[in-house]
């Protein structure tokens, strides 16, 4: 007789775990497998990092961050870099950019862009590769500016490989 009320608690327990699961993933933090080379040196085709989803519920995303995004009209998740935020005009020229007339230092790229130049609107975000030679982005005309919306989170964190094992910068 004891067996199926042992029963009904371990199916309880299996499916309260399994709801803890799906919520921390769909709330929380999720890992993603990095595809491609738009991102190196930052991060690189088979590092799996860590993407917490909580970060742009109350305000969207910082210039720098790095990002997993959609972009209208396509299934498939991306990982990019903000570079522009909302009304502002994003200009490279001879590999610097400059926002709003002012240059940004970028330490993280790992090659060029040509020259480039958006004017932002309200609630427009421009996101990049980090290597821009090799990075299909905001600047491509079926891709375009994101709006907050786009953003599933930010990339925290490298799990794997062991050697690459830190923050994302």
């Amino acid at each position: 007789m004891r067996a199926p009320g042992g029963l009904i608690r371990l199916i309880l327990a299996l499916a309260l775990a399994a709801a803890l699961a799906l919520g921390l993933r769909q709330w929380v933090c999720i890992t993603v497998r990095v595809a491609g080379t738009s991102m190196q040196d930052t991060l690189q085709a088979g590092d799996v990092a860590l993407v917490t989803r909580f970060d742009y519920r109350r305000k969207g995303p910082r210039r720098g961050d790095v990002v997993q995004c959609v972009f209208l009209g396509r299934s498939d998740t991306y990982i990019k870099r903000v570079v522009g935020l909302p009304g502002e005009a994003i200009r490279f020229s001879e590999g610097m950019l400059t926002v709003d007339g002012q240059p940004v230092e970028e330490p993280y790229i790992s090659s060029l862009t040509g020259d480039y130049e958006v004017h932002l609107d309200a609630g427009e975000y421009l996101v990049l590769g980090d290597n821009r030679a090799d990075s299909y982005d905001s600047r491509m005309a079926d891709m375009g500016p994101l709006g907050a919306d786009a953003f599933l989170g930010r990339v925290r964190f490298i799990l794997w490989p062991l050697q690459r094992i830190g923050p994302v910068r």
